[in-house]
């Protein structure tokens, strides 16, 4: 580190890109292709995934060696996250970048936005925490931390703004990199159940057992019925493979062809997360799962005051997508959905009908694009009065 010489966020010809989860690896990696178009000023450089890594960015820490889900979870990884933690620190004092953009993951980045702040780097939040679902007073946290929150869900900015923070609305990123036009066309006269069991190893462990037991009760029912196994970026194969019944035949689709499988389906099994949004878009019909270990989840009963799990659910403000939690979650319960849904297809009909709305709902189609133009606009202003600042004295 003492190879480096310190800088003036004023001066640094860095950008921080912190994106600790698969989903943010995604929305970081078309950020970093936005500020790229827009700018040749910076090097992109901080926390991301194998998306991050194919850009013009320098991944000084992996963000797999983050990927955790709930508390009990996280407790068991501590000493190695700490040991992150103060890795993560001495890289933004040896580089002391412009300034650090984090995305979502507010377990690790809240510490993150602290250690910055002190350094004097401006934080920007793009793909902002859920702090509005639960423990509501973290909100004070990021007026203290944050220099502006780049908001993508439309509720998010009226949340905000509520309490003086700075706070713009930029349009979901989902939007942005799904070819809409190119996937409505995509229809099948197949039935395909697509499963979508999650990104994380302990997260598919929990719920994928189950899925494919629902699985098995509709391959009795419709014996015609053909299934596709949707597999998160760094999760192997052989994962999937070890949780997938032998004598139920599969097909296991690679993450970036998961758009035109699942516009392919019927209907949809999914854990909680990105994929149930990725679903409404695509106007399929689609069952939400969310199981975590018994402690987790009682603790998160105390905190979270949403009355939805699923981002579908909370835009529009109604149950849309049917959502199993915790003990719900059992093969024959999710398998009654699907088989609703697979005897009356009216049913089916009347879930499409609701989600036509969540495209315009979800706003703009260049998220990261106007983040960047945001960000470097900020930047470009600041410098400015550091310069006049500099010339007057």
């Amino acid at each position: 580190m003492k190879n480096f010489p310190q800088k003036t966020h004023a001066s640094s010809p860095y950008i921080w890109i912190s994106a600790a989860e698969t989903s943010g690896d995604i929305h970081g990696a078309n950020l970093i292709g936005s500020l790229a178009e827009l700018t040749e000023d910076y090097q992109f450089i901080g926390i991301g995934g194998p998306e991050m890594r194919s850009k013009e960015f320098s991944a000084l820490i992996r963000s797999e060696e983050l990927s955790v889900m709930g508390f009990t979870e996280v407790l068991g990884m501590l000493p190695k996250i700490l040991g992150i933690l103060r890795r993560n620190k001495q890289l933004l004092r040896a580089y002391m970048p412009r300034c650090i953009i984090l995305i979502d993951a507010p377990d690790y980045h809240f510490r993150i936005a602290k250690i910055a702040s002190k350094l004097g780097i401006p934080v920007y939040y793009y793909i902002s925490p859920q702090i509005w679902a639960w423990r509501k007073r973290r909100v004070y946290f990021m007026r203290k931390y944050v220099q502006k929150i780049l908001c993508i869900i439309p509720f998010e900015k009226e949340f905000y703004a509520s309490y003086g923070i700075d706070v713009e609305f930029v349009g979901h990123p989902l939007l942005q990199y799904m070819d809409l036009p190119s996937l409505d066309s995509i229809c099948s006269a197949k039935r395909i159940i697509a499963i979508l069991p999650g990104s994380r190893k302990k997260e598919i462990s929990s719920l994928l057992p189950h899925f494919a037991e629902a699985a098995g009760i509709i391959k009795k029912h419709f014996p015609d019925t053909e299934f596709y196994l949707i597999r998160s970026p760094h999760i192997e194969e052989g994962q999937l493979e070890n949780l997938w019944p032998p004598d139920l035949p599969c097909s296991i689709i690679q993450f970036s062809e998961r758009y035109q499988a699942i516009r392919e389906c019927t209907a949809v099994m999914t854990a909680s997360g990105t994929a149930s949004l990725e679903c409404a878009i695509l106007n399929i019909p689609t069952v939400v799962a969310y199981k975590l270990s018994w402690i987790s989840y009682q603790l998160g009963k105390l905190v979270v005051d949403v009355p939805y799990i699923s981002l579908p659910n909370l835009i529009q403000k109604k149950r849309v997508f049917p959502e199993f939690i915790q003990s719900d979650v059992n093969a024959e319960k999710l398998a009654a959905q699907i088989l609703e849904w697979l005897k009356n297809p009216s049913e089916m009909q009347e879930v499409k009908k609701e989600l036509l709305n969540i495209r315009q709902m979800l706003g703009k189609v260049t998220a990261s694009h106007t983040a960047a133009e945001i960000i470097l606009r900020d930047i470009r202003c600041s410098d400015k009065e550091f310069e006049t600042v500099n010339a007057k004295g």
